[in-house]
């Protein structure tokens, strides 16, 4: 199992973070068959991709950009005083307790219609279809009803600080690593202008991995202007027959232009599930 020197490491130290270091000379260090892919190890967006000696230690894997010798990828666990808890957004906790709500578009249906030709739809085409519907406007409590603009999107690489968890006492540097920004749009809400830094996904309810919205968040923050409020959003999209059910969580983080946050800080601050008729 990849992670188990890490792991004991990480018991005998009594710290509650192991790294950052090269995941590259870690396997090579303890002769590990870890190939070919790094990302299939340190690279988690669910629960589900943990390795099972992470799962059954309650310890997540977080990357850590470029490693600190420049060779490869720098990776670290953590291990948080409640477990995986801490880590990740669980659907079923988050959404569960909620009856869908049908949700009549205001857009006129031609404008839709393209969205239904498709065979099947992608992860991009769905948070368009939120988007264009109005579902997110609704959801978000936007001052703007119906469709809203056609959002960023990207993939870049971004240096920035972290804390892997709010009692870390000291941050860390995400060195030049990739960060992937699903969608991000500006709307005004109660007439303030308020920055939307969203994540989705597809299929059914599952879990999101807390540090795919906080990562873009603190990739972008130096870059919103101080009054600006930064709200992440993780979108779930499911499709039914004839339906598409959106589950929007809107969460928090505490400001990174006034303090470094921990991953484990990003909080649900409500939810809806609105269902489209398609």
């Amino acid at each position: 199992m990849v992670f188990e020197p890490a792991l004991e490491e990480l018991a005998a130290s009594e710290r509650s973070v192991y790294g950052p270091t090269s995941f590259r000379e870690y396997v090579e260090r303890h002769d590990l068959e870890a190939g070919p892919r790094t990302p299939r190890y340190i690279s988690v967006d669910a629960i589900g991709d943990l390795e099972p000696e992470l799962r059954e230690a309650g310890v997540t894997v977080l990357r850590a950009g470029s490693a600190p010798d420049g060779r490869g990828t720098g990776f670290l666990l953590v291990d948080g005083p409640d477990g995986l808890e801490e880590f990740f957004l669980r659907d079923e906790a988050i959404f569960g307790g909620r009856r869908p709500e049908r949700f009549a578009s205001p857009v006129a249906d031609e404008r839709l219609v393209s969205y239904d030709l498709l065979p099947s739809r992608s992860e991009t085409s769905l948070v368009n279809l939120a988007l264009a519907s109005g579902v997110l406007a609704e959801a978000l409590s936007l001052d703007t009803s119906g469709a809203l603009a056609p959002p960023a999107t990207g993939r870049s690489t971004f240096t920035f600080a972290f804390r892997p968890h709010r009692a870390s006492p000291d941050a860390l540097t995400h060195r030049n690593g990739q960060v992937e920004i699903d969608t991000v749009f500006a709307e005004r809400r109660d007439g303030e202008r308020t920055l939307f830094v969203l994540e989705a996904k597809t299929g059914p309810r599952d879990s999101l991995a807390a540090h795919k919205l906080v990562y873009p968040v603190l990739a972008l923050a130096e870059n919103v202007p101080s009054e600006v409020p930064i709200v992440p959003v993780y979108l779930r999209c499911r499709e039914g027959e004839g339906t598409v059910t959106f589950d929007v969580a809107e969460c928090s983080l505490p400001d990174p232009r006034e303090r470094v946050p921990g991953v484990d800080e990003l909080t649900v601050e409500r939810t809806r599930v609105l269902e489209l008729k398609r």
